[in-house]
Parts: structure tokens; sequence; C-alpha cells
């Protein structure tokens, strides 16, 4: 296995999408699975932000993770932002999901991006750690969510 960014495997930006469409889409009733895409598209575009690796192995990808410059719309002035942290099911508990994040944050350092943000619903403790704080908590389309820094 081994974490490549999208630009080196652009062919998988449909497994991509839908797997975060899938995954979060619940959290974006604005978004159908074409904005997830679009999405996936400006990391190939981007210079610097956004910016998504994948986690690939055996001809096929089995996980993501990404920055963006924005992802929640009630706190602009919060950015970056860690996203779309995704394994696979049949892949998880491997530590994949923590490597993806260690690739991102290790980018975000390196492009001196100040400090990351992110928002999750259930994974607190997987990103505690990983050196992350939580910072305030919230509601997200009805969903309560965890603000949380590094």
């Amino acid at each position: 296995m081994k974490i490549v960014n999208l630009k080196d495997l652009p062919s998988c930006i449909e497994t991509v999408a839908w797997w975060h469409y899938n995954e979060w889409g619940a959290l974006y009733p604005e978004s159908d699975l074409r904005d997830f895409r679009e999405d996936m598209e400006a990391s190939l575009l981007a210079d610097v932000i956004p910016q998504t690796w994948v986690l690939s192995g055996g001809g096929r990808v089995w996980g993501s993770v990404s920055i963006l410059k924005e992802d929640l719309p009630n706190y602009p002035k919060l950015s970056p932002w860690l996203a779309n942290v995704y394994v696979e099911p049949s892949k998880r508990g491997h530590g994949y999901g923590q490597q993806l994040v260690k690739v991102a944050m290790g980018y975000a350092e390196q492009q001196n991006l100040g400090p990351l943000f992110l928002y999750t619903p259930d994974q607190v403790s997987f990103y505690e750690k990983l050196g992350w704080s939580t910072f305030s908590d919230g509601i997200h389309h009805g969903k309560k969510i965890f603000l949380m820094s590094i």
C-alpha cells in the first residue's frame, strides 16, 4: 500500500467521489454526486489547496484524505480543513487512516499552512490520538459535530 497524490492517479476520481458522497452526503444535502466529483477535480488543478491523497495498492484505491480551503460554511474564518478521511471498510483497523492523516498534516506543515481544522460527528478519539484537540461543538444539518484543530 502506498499513499499518492490524486494528481498521480486521476482515474480514481469517480470511486473517491462516490465514497465521499455515500459517507458524508447527508451532511451536505444541497450537494449531489456531481458536486463531490467536482471537488475532487479541483484537487487536480490546485497548486497548494485543495489537495487530495489516496491510499492505493493491488491496482485499486482503498482510502483518501484531503486538505480543503473551506469545509463548514458557518466557519468561514477557519482554514484550511482536513477532510475526506476515508478508508474502505475491509481495510479499516490497519492504521491506514492514521497514515493518510499524517500525510496531510505533513503537507500542511511543509507548506506552512498554519493550524489545520476539522469537524467530525463521531471520530474524536481517533483524531486525539494524532494530537488534535476539540475546541467547540455544534450542530450541522441536524447532526452533532465536534470542531478540532492541531
